[in-house]
Formats: structure tokens, C-alpha cells, sequence
């Protein structure tokens, strides 16, 4: 009987170990598809974290390198525009148009009859002044040619033939009345490069006439492209910038620092066929690696700006991350085999004469695993720490306990208090209450002074259960964020700064623009604060009434600063510095409304504003604001057609426009004038 009893037992612990086998098998399969799918997700998200936070500072730096460089032309461009508009200039340049292609005339010698002979005894005075100015400007040659492509005046005695790139220029400013630059060359004196501007004939007075002549300045540039390209301080460790042009379809790097002074740019690099090379991992410009690169095309010019970092510096940090998560995976991976192997084997290498034994061997089991992940939690950097219901702490790990400056054994028994002082811990204990109340895991961010020094930590709190399923504690993860935090706000620092720049390079355009920035600001932002705005609209409006008047920074000059009333073709032209700016600014990433507000504030109630003829409640409100302190702040200013409107008059001239502004609006902003803050404006803007 026994016997028997034996074997029909035997098949069934058999098919029990089998099944218990596979199931195994398929828990551990699942772990590790389960586990590498969470990781490649984590390195892909970390990838493209990388990617755009390097894109972002690229565009960045590409945007303010090429603002240094279209100041510098636009200053040369200046100088020259003040040779060329001399009546001087002018008058002989038009006596020299009616000679058509024949100049020889204007070398005759002294003593020659005739009105020719006239125009070369005018010309050794002219060629003085073209030097002189040549020699104050800080050009190192020049000459003025006429339509026929003939140097009639220059600089220099030994005048050569122009290039074929020269005789291109000349002919794209007759055609297209502008400044055109050059590439950059190679001289004996360093790089060299050329500016042309048109010279018009003297009756010219703004209504469009073709040029008659071509002023075409050369200028040395090695020290001052060397100044913009080199290192930014807001670059990272191994970017680099480059000052890229196409010369005859070939990219040349320009090098001013070697030798040579350019380069040619290898073919693998790829092609530029538009104003912006998109932001992509390609080879780098000398070709000795690979990495991330962005351009932007310089104005009137075949120059571009083209930011690099080198691949291996650039994915440094993301490679560390990738491997601390494979060996996490790795490691996870592991443990859960060693359980899964541990517990098959428990339960079948043992027959029923030695449950007792293997109960024993269980345990022991048991408490290595508990060693084995202590050991692990002992060495994870993060803080853990388990609480019980009352707050006291049951365990922490080393980390915790070494961050703190106490030992393990002395962080068992005390509370919050004790450990981070009364503040913090009735901080804590908010969401410790919420944790308990929802039963559910939560995270917040906190800062915290351990040992004297700022944290900021970000803190995982989740509900300890029993093996009955009550609540007993909670389980607390602190991960540090501080250097995280620490580069946001050196971020949104850099930010500010590049905002205030952009604002201080408004005003320099427009002399009567010169203060109203901060002006605008100020009114605009304590107007906001009186209305009870919320903190996002009051942080919208300070941004927006900074760069409230970018757009302006493309309206012709002749334009902004003419002295009389606009005509409409003029005015029309003015207005376009909404969508300007709308276009300047629509590629920054400012998490708030901005470049609605600046591209909406010049709208009105009526819909008679601009530029999409708004009306009501299509307009957002930091816009509505905006537009009205805007109009106030203009009105109590001088501008080029007249000069600044007292206070009161300013008021009577809003409140006709009930059509055009908030009536509550104007009168919380006539409310504001009678303060403390409202009195101080005032004598502010009556000292000015």
C-alpha cells in the first residue's frame, strides 16, 4: 500500500516542479522585457532632453554672436553712408555719369580747356578726402566705380583690376540699391573683406533713383572676427563657434588665427542652401569627429554663423547615465533571478521529510536576500528612510544618515523635527498627511539645510503596508536636485540678461525711445499688481514690455525718426513691427504668452488696431495693459513730432478712447497715479 501510495505521488511532484519551472521561466521573462523596455524608454527620453536643451543653447549663442556681427557691418555701413551722402561726393559723381564709359578725360593734364578738364582738377582733392576718410574710418582701402565697372577715384596709387566677385557686387548694387559685403580673403595683412554701398545722384531725396556710382570700402577683420567667434562664457566644454561663407559654391571656414586665415570645409560636411542650417548631428567643420552643430545666415552677406559641439563632450553626461541604468537593470535583473531560482529550489529539493529543514534553510535564505538588498540600499546615493505612523524614524540608509551628520543607530527613534528643525517639519508633515489620508504615493520638492548647506530635494513619498495589508508607515526616497535647480535659475539668469540686452539695443535705435523700456516696465507691472493680476500675467507683462518695441529694430530709421506725420505707405510700414517681432521672437521658448502680448498689444477694442484687427475679448489681457501703458508712456515722452503731453492732458486724451482701451483699465491706472508709487512716476518722468 505504501508502495503504491509512492508511486502515484511521484508523477505529480514531477509535473508540480515542471509547471513551477516555466512559470519561473516566464516571471523572469517578463521582468527583463518589462525592465528593458522602462530603460530604453529612460535613455531616449535623456536623449532628447540632451538634444533640445543643446539645441536651445546653440540657437542661443548663434543668435547673440550674430547680433554682435550685424552691429559691426551695420557701424561700417554707418560710416560709409556719411561719405556717399556728401553733396560733394554726389555732385561729382553725377559729373562723372554723364562721361559714360569714357574716363579718360579725367586725367587730362593741368592746362586742358573744357568742362572735363575741370572734373580732373577736382579729382586729386577728391581722392584726398576718399583717403582721408579711408585712413579716419579704419578702412584699408577704397574706391568709388563707376556704372561701366571703372575705378575713377581710389586710396591706393598701384589701383588693380577688380576680381570677378567685385564686378558681381558692383553690379548687384546698381541693381538692388543696398550694402553688400564680400567674402572674406586671404592678404599679406590678415583677412580682408568689402563693403559696397550705392552712390545716387544729388537730386536724390528718398523717392527711388538708380545709383550712379559704387563706393567700395576694404576693411581688415582678423582681430574683430577673432573678438566675436571666441569663447563665450555660456557655452558649454567643447563648443565652439565658427564663421562660415561660400565662396564660388565651396564652404570656407574663416580662420583667422592661422596662417592660412581659411579653410576649406570638407564635402561631408553638407551643403547650406538657406538662411538657417537646422540644428543636427553632422560632421564637424575640421572634420577630425562627428557632433551637433546649428547656423544662421549674417544679413547681406554669403556668411554664416555656425555653433559645434563635439559629439563625445556633448553625450558625456548622458553616456554616464546610460550606464548607471544598465547596471541598475542589470542588478535588478539579477536579484529577481536569485529570488525566483531561490524559491523554485525551496520548494522542490526538499521532499516532506525535510520541510522542517527547509523551512530553516528559508529563512536563511531570506535573510541573505535581506543582506544582499540592504548592501544595495546601502550603497544608493539617494537618502531613503522609513517613518513610522507616529513620524519616528524605523530606518534610514548610510546616505541618509551621513547627509544629516549622525550615525544610522542615532537616526532611529527620532522625528522630523529633531532631524531637519520645527519649520521644515511642519512642511513635511503635510504631505506625510496626505500620503496617509490617500493611501496613494505622492512627490514634492523641498529645500532643505543639512549640516548648514541648502538642498533642494526631490522627495518620494509612498504608504508602508503590512503583509495584512494596514497601513503601518511611510517609505521617503530623497533624491538631491540641487545643481538641476542651480542651472534653471542660471538659465532663466541668462535669460533675463539676453532680454535686458535686446531691450538696451532697442533704445540705442531710437533716441526717443531711451528710457521708455523701463519705464513701460515699471508702470506697466505695478498697474498689473493693483488689478490683482495673477503671477503668470504679471511675469508675461515685465517680459513682454522689455521687448516691447523689437520689432522696431526693422523699421527703416528714416522712418522712425522722421519729424513730421507719417504718410500712409509709411505708416503701413510702421505697423509692421508687430509681426517683426512676432517673428523674432516666436522661435524662444519663454513657457509664458510673451509673443502674444507684444504681437497683441498694439490692437484695439474696436478691432482698429493691428495687426490681425483684434477686438474685445480676442485680446489677452497682459496685451490690453500693455497696449494702454504703452500709449500713456508715449504720450507723456517726446517724440520726433512733438513734444511730450503733461499728465492730465494724457489722461483726456485715454479717456476718449473709450473705444480703443479697458475703461476699467484707465481708471485703475488714474487711480495708481494718485499713490505714493503714482506721485514718485510722475516727478520721475517731469525730471527727464
Amino acid at each position: 500500500m505504501p508502495t503504491k501510495t509512492n508511486d502515484y505521488e511521484l508523477p505529480v511532484t514531477q509535473d508540480k516542479r515542471s509547471r513551477l519551472k516555466w512559470f519561473g521561466i516566464a516571471v523572469l521573462s517578463a521582468i527583463v522585457v518589462i525592465s528593458a523596455t522602462l530603460c530604453f524608454i529612460h535613455i531616449k527620453n535623456e536623449e532628447a532632453g540632451l538634444n533640445d536643451r543643446l539645441e536651445k543653447q546653440q540657437k542661443l549663442l548663434a543668435a547673440a554672436r550674430l547680433e554682435s556681427i550685424n552691429n559691426w557691418l551695420l557701424a561700417m555701413a554707418e560710416q560709409g553712408d556719411r561719405l556717399i551722402n556728401a553733396d560733394l561726393f554726389r555732385l561729382f559723381a553725377s559729373e562723372v555719369n554723364v562721361l559714360g564709359d569714357n574716363i579718360g578725360s579725367l586725367y587730362a593734364e593741368e592746362g586742358t580747356q573744357g568742362d572735363d578738364s575741370s572734373l580732373a582738377q577736382q579729382l586729386p582733392m577728391m581722392r584726398n578726402l576718399l583717403d582721408e576718410f579711408s585712413s579716419y574710418a579704419g578702412f584699408a582701402d577704397g574706391r568709388i566705380i563707376n556704372r561701366f565697372g571703372q575705378t575713377y577715384i581710389a586710396t591706393n596709387a598701384n589701383v588693380t583690376a577688380l576680381t570677378q566677385e567685385q564686378l558681381d557686387m558692383v553690379n548687384d548694387v546698381l541693381a538692388n540699391p543696398k550694402v553688400h559685403f564680400s567674402t572674406v580673403r586671404s592678404s599679406s595683412n590678415g583677412l580682408v573683406f568689402d563693403m559696397f554701398l550705392p552712390i545716387f545722384p544729388p537730386e536724390f531725396e528718398g523717392e527711388y533713383t538708380k545709383p550712379i556710382s559704387v563706393l567700395m570700402l576694404s576693411k581688415l577683420a582678423s582681430g574683430k572676427i577673432t573678438e566675436i567667434i571666441s569663447s563665450s562664457p555660456l557655452a558649454e566644454e567643447g563648443n565652439t563657434t565658427h564663421l562660415v561663407q561660400k565662396a564660388n559654391g565651396v564652404l570656407q571656414d574663416i580662420l583667422p588665427w592661422q596662417p592660412e586665415g581659411i579653410a576649406e570645409v570638407a564635402p561631408s560636411f553638407g551643403k547650406i542652401d538657406a538662411d538657417i542650417l537646422p540644428f543636427s548631428l553632422r560632421k564637424n567643420l575640421s572634420q577630425t569627429a562627428k557632433g551637433y552643430s546649428y547656423g544662421i545666415k549674417v544679413p547681406n552677406t554669403d556668411w554664416w554663423v555656425i555653433e559645434e559641439i563635439d559629439y563625445d563632450i556633448a553625450r558625456a553626461e548622458l553616456n554616464s547615465t546610460i550606464r548607471t541604468t544598465l547596471i541598475i537593470e542589470v542588478l535588478t535583473i539579477g536579484a529577481f533571478t536569485l529570488v525566483i531560482f531561490l524559491f523554485w529550489w525551496l520548494l522542490v529539493s526538499q521532499d516532506n521529510k525535510k520541510i522542517a529543514e527547509n523551512f530553516r534553510e528559508l529563512a536563511m535564505t531570506i535573510k541573505e536576500q535581506k543582506m544582499f538588498l540592504d548592501s544595495i540600499n546601502d550603497t544608493i546615493p539617494d537618502y531613503i528612510a522609513l517613518k513610522d505612523n507616529e513620524g519616528i524614524y524605523q530606518y534610514v540608509n548610510p546616505a541618509f544618515a551621513k547627509a544629516v551628520g549622525r550615525t544610522v543607530k542615532e537616526m532611529k527613534g527620532l522625528d522630523d523635527t529633531a532631524v531637519f528643525g520645527y519649520a521644515t517639519a511642519n512642511r513635511l508633515a503635510s504631505s506625510d498627511q496626505l500620503v496617509n489620508m490617500s493611501e496613494e504615493p505622492i512627490n514634492i520638492t523641498e529645500t532643505l539645510y543639512l549640516q548648514s548647506q541648502r538642498y533642494v530635494m526631490q522627495i518620494s513619498k509612498a504608504p508602508f503596508f503590512t503583509g495584512e495589508g494596514s497601513l503601518n508607515g511611510i517609505v521617503s526616497v530623497f533624491r538631491d536636485i540641487t545643481a538641476a535647480v542651480e542651472a534653471e535659475e542660471q538659465r532663466k539668469q541668462a535669460e533675463q540678461q539676453t532680454i535686458t540686452a535686446l531691450a538696451s539695443t532697442i533704445e540705442h535705435i531710437d533716441p526717443y525711445l531711451g528710457g521708455h523700456t523701463r519705464m513701460l516696465e515699471s508702470i506697466s507691472v505695478e498697474l498689473a499688481r493693483s488689478m490683482n493680476m495673477s503671477d503668470a500675467e504679471i511675469s508675461t507683462i515685465e517680459a513682454a514690455a522689455n521687448l516691447s518695441q523689437i520689432g522696431k529694430l526693422f523699421v527703416p530709421r528714416e522712418i522712425l525718426l522722421k519729424p513730421g506725420a507719417l504718410t500712409p505707405e509709411e505708416k503701413a510700414e510702421m505697423e509692421k513691427h508687430a509681426l517683426h517681432a512676432k517673428e523674432v521672437l516666436g522661435s524662444i521658448e519663454f513657457g509664458l504668452p510673451v509673443v502674444e502680448t507684444v504681437t497683441q498689444m498694439n490692437e484695439k477694442l474696436d478691432g482698429s488696431g493691428y495687426p490681425e484687427k483684434l477686438q474685445h475679448d480676442e485680446i489677452i489681457p497682459p496685451a490690453k495693459l500693455l497696449g494702454l501703458t504703452n500709449t500713456f508712456c508715449a504720450l507723456i515722452r517726446p517724440r520726433a513730432y512733438r513734444p511730450a503731453l503733461s499728465v492730465e492732458n494724457a489722461f483726456e486724451i485715454l479717456k476718449e478712447m473709450e473705444n480703443f482701451y479697458d475703461q476699467e483699465m484707465i481708471f485703475a491706472l488714474e487711480r495708481l497715479l494718485n499713490t505714493r508709487f503714482g506721485e514718485d512716476f510722475i516727478e520721475e518722468v517731469k525730471a527727464i
